[in-house]
């Protein structure tokens, strides 16, 4: 994939972290590891969408839907226990 050139500003202390993982864990560049940083970020902020998402459901179920969904969560849980007893 190609990669754009970007120009960052970062605060001192931030940057000489980024250069600490480099010169520790053979990082290839400063690049390489704010790269990764904003993967890691990334996957971090779609798994808190991700969350509000399910919350937003669960909040706006009725009562008879959470009944229904417990319902349906014991009754797997309960054919769960079974598969690992036999």
């Amino acid at each position: 994939m190609a990669k754009l050139k970007v120009t960052l500003s970062l605060d001192r202390t931030l940057l000489g972290a980024v250069d600490q993982v480099v010169r520790r864990e053979d990082a290839d560049s400063r690049s390489a590891v704010v790269e990764e940083a904003l993967r890691l970020w990334q996957l971090e902020h779609k798994r808190h969408q991700l969350e509000r998402e399910v919350e937003t459901y669960y909040r706006s179920q009725t009562a008879k839907e959470r009944r229904e969904d417990r319902d349906w969560a014991r009754a797997a849980a309960g054919r769960m226990k079974r598969l690992w007893e036999d």
